[in-house]
């Protein structure tokens, strides 16, 4: 019996296009030029930025399992699929920030061109600009650059979706494989959320099939007979084999090929995270904090996203693949609104569809389509109208940023129009005047929709290129600031003093072995930690423990110096930051929204100093200590 493909394919031509394969060489190196763009972008100063808390711990607990003789107890982790990828990293390139965020960065480039799974449902045209909207987004690049396994989880979902669509489509029982060892991997070795994932997915599914079943009763088509090809897809398939092969594959990740057997613990944790993570949410982190992280962040991907809505219901013409995204979308929305362990890198699974929505609006804008009162219209007038639009963004954004500066003031007196210096004014007035009489005058030339057209794709264009800077100062230049909202609790860069100080020590100490003496009064999972992660002779100690005569301590920071019996040197060292964002008002908002500009900044939350007793620190020899 022959079956009919669960997800239609789009229109005719464009199928042919797309079956012929890679016929275009200039779709070739456009890909080449976004994964470049891509690895570059997450590659590039990637051991700059510190640990957070959550990575940290993540990195430590495969640390200390490749190197035995590193100092506190054994972690268990949260993700087994992180902690296999750590210990490869790190048996292979060390302990560093760079090798444990390399793996997650890769897969973060692999998603930016993951919409070529679907080329051939979303087309050519659609599936490279699905794709540079990805490599341009701040959630993607900022979530790429840290250690966080929602990246994984996106990229292992989407594989398992690709493989479901493929296995309704040929019936083959490799395709029926993967997608189980997909939903195996997302709900027993990535992340905590991962079983959310695989609901979402599930729920959408059904959704869509109902959906497409309505459509063809409507249509007049027998709907016993697509029951009968649901039937026999589930009857034949493989639960024997695949079960044993996703069975297998949990065992041998969590385990790292049999090297480690307590590594199973790691499955059980991760189930536990998940339901803790019901009422358990993060340190200093508002409600629904992905939703607010996708609309502070990309708001123009929301409102495509919208268009594109409100356009397919008002023609009719939604594709089971839209109705899918829309789906997801709207499921992602309701989970980030109920479950609070979510962080902000969950954003990502509501920019991703959202992403794919805002895609057919743009390959539309970007489809040559001649204006039905202007027949003679040149095709290089859109850009014209794209190049004029992005030179008045330019203009704007120059002295909204100023006036953003000029209305952040301490509210002390209240706000007057003198504040804002008249020269922004009058440049804003004329760059809007420039926006209507451009439209008009392009208009009565061009046509209306040409006009429209290529000012819809200059302000994306402007969009696309403000959003890589967002992203690089989200993931570098402000990664240890908390007045930037992805950051809620950022490690300070003060850490990596602190360990320059440490390994100073050590040279001088024990010709650069890690051999001297270190006792800290810090948790033995967290950044601290991390920071002592060479040395093997740290003695990790309860609070409130008595300290007195040794050598290097490392405790926490209290009003009165301790009485540590004896003369000591002491040197403060901040290890978090952190700052409250409700103290935005209105008229400021402006400010730190463009420019991060506040009146307030952080302030430390967490500090750590590090003692010497004088004889250390006069570098005495041991012997005459």
């Amino acid at each position: 019996m022959e079956v009919s493909p669960l997800i239609e394919s789009p229109p005719s031509r464009t199928v042919e296009a797309s079956s012929r394969g890679w016929v275009v060489n200039g779709e070739m190196l456009a890909y080449i030029a976004l994964v470049v763009l891509a690895l570059t972008l997450r590659l590039a100063q990637l051991d700059v930025v510190p640990l957070t808390e959550r990575e940290a711990r993540q990195a430590l607990a495969a640390w200390r399992v490749v190197y035995p003789d590193a100092a506190g107890s054994l972690i268990v982790p949260e993700s087994p699929l992180l902690f296999a990828l750590h210990s490869v990293s790190f048996s292979v390139l060390g302990a560093s920030e760079f090798a444990a965020r390399i793996a997650t960065a890769l897969a973060g480039a692999l998603l930016t061109v993951s919409p070529l799974l679907f080329r051939r449902l979303l087309g050519p045209g659609r599936t490279l600009i699905f794709s540079l909207m990805l490599a341009c987004s701040p959630v993607l690049l900022a979530s790429s650059r840290l250690d966080v396994p929602a990246v994984w989880s996106l990229l292992v979902a989407l594989s398992g979706t690709w493989a479901m669509w493929r296995y309704w489509e040929s019936a083959e029982p490799r395709f029926a494989i993967l997608t189980t060892i997909s939903a195996a991997a997302l709900v027993l070795l990535i992340e905590p959320t991962g079983v959310f994932l695989l609901v979402i997915l599930i729920v959408g599914g059904f959704l869509l099939g109902w959906r497409l079943r309505r459509r063809d009763q409507d249509a007049g088509e027998d709907e016993t007979l697509r029951q009968e090809q649901f039937s026999q897809r589930w009857a034949i398939w493989p639960w024997v084999s695949a079960g044993l092969l996703a069975l297998v594959l949990v065992v041998l990740v969590s385990t790292m090929f049999l090297l480690y057997p307590a590594g199973l613990s790691a499955v059980g944790e991760l189930l536990t995270a998940a339901l803790r993570g019901l009422t358990e949410g993060r340190t200093n982190q508002p409600f629904a904090f992905p939703l607010l992280v996708s609309l502070f962040y990309e708001p123009l991907i929301w409102v495509l996203a919208a268009f594109a809505v409100w356009r397919s219901r008002r023609r009719l013409a939604w594709s089971a693949l839209d109705r899918f995204l829309l789906g997801w979308s709207l499921l992602v929305s309701v989970f980030v609104l109920l479950y609070s362990g979510a962080g902000p890198e969950h954003a990502l699974w509501l920019v991703f569809p959202l992403t794919g929505l805002a895609s057919v609006v743009v390959n539309d804008l970007l489809s040559p389509e001649q204006d039905v009162l202007w027949w003679d219209t040149p095709e290089w007038s859109r850009w014209v109208v794209a190049l004029g639009v992005v030179a008045v963004c330019v203009l704007l954004t120059i002295h909204l940023q100023s006036l953003g500066r000029a209305l952040v003031t301490d509210g002390s007196t209240p706000f007057q129009l003198t504040n804002l210096n008249a020269y922004n004014v009058v440049w804003l007035v004329i760059g809007l005047l420039i926006l209507v009489i451009g439209y008009f005058l392009a208009s009565s030339v061009w046509g209306e929709g040409t006009t429209l057209r290529g000012a819809v794709v200059g302000l994306l264009g402007f969009a696309l290129v403000t959003s890589l800077g967002s992203g690089w100062h989200v993931a570098v230049t402000n990664a240890d600031q908390p007045i930037e909202l992805w950051n809620r609790n950022p490690t300070s860069g003060e850490t990596r003093l602190l360990r320059q100080t440490l390994m100073q020590l050590s040279d001088r100490e024990t010709s650069g072995f890690p051999k001297i003496p270190v006792t800290a009064q810090v948790a033995d999972d967290g950044v601290v930690a991390w920071l002592l992660r060479d040395f093997p002779n740290v003695e990790y100690i309860p609070a409130g423990s008595l300290v007195r005569g040794q050598e290097i301590l490392l405790l926490p920071d209290v009003p009165e110096p301790p009485d540590l019996g004896g003369p000591y040197v002491g040197q403060r060292f901040v290890i978090h930051t952190a700052w409250n964002f409700t103290n935005i008002d209105l008229t400021s908002f402006w400010g730190w929204w463009m420019q991060r500009r506040t009146l307030t900044g952080a302030m430390p939350s967490d500090v750590t100093v590090l003692w010497l007793r004088q004889d250390v620190y006069d570098g005495l020899p041991a012997d005459e200590r």
